[in-house]
């Protein structure tokens, strides 16, 4: 059998194009979820968030994130730093309550992990993209 050497020229192309595809994660949007907030002094409660990300130049991008337990709502903000193709870290602060920590960010296709820490406390959710 003989494959026209168009195709083959092709090949290579459409696997990059494919990879590229499947491993850059688009972070910018809004995403919304759920998971665990783990306070300093207290006890672990379950935690929603809608949070959304707008790209600010190639690697940097801000955050603003509204979420909510049983017993408070917050709003905070921040900044991060694509690190990868999939991961992002940074910053972010809350000015109601005067808290601030760090944020990593993994983003799987329409799904992402979000972990935080404080000197208030921790967690993590797992959102997805709205």
């Amino acid at each position: 059998m003989r494959v026209p050497i168009s195709l083959l020229l092709l090949a290579p192309l459409v696997l990059i194009v494919s990879i590229d595809k499947a491993g850059a994660a688009s972070l910018e949007g809004t995403w919304s979820g759920s998971g665990m907030a783990n306070p300093k002094d207290g006890k672990p409660e379950k935690l929603r968030c809608r949070i959304s990300y707008s790209r600010h130049s190639e690697k940097v991008y801000s955050v603003a994130a509204a979420c909510a337990t049983t017993s408070v709502k917050f709003r905070q903000t921040g900044k991060l730093l694509k690190v990868s193709p999939t991961r992002y870290v940074g910053d972010f602060y809350n000015p109601e309550y005067d808290v601030s920590g760090r944020v990593r960010v993994i983003v799987r296709g329409s799904a992402q992990t979000v972990t935080f820490k404080s000197a208030r406390g921790n967690g993590s959710a797992t959102l997805s993209k709205r």
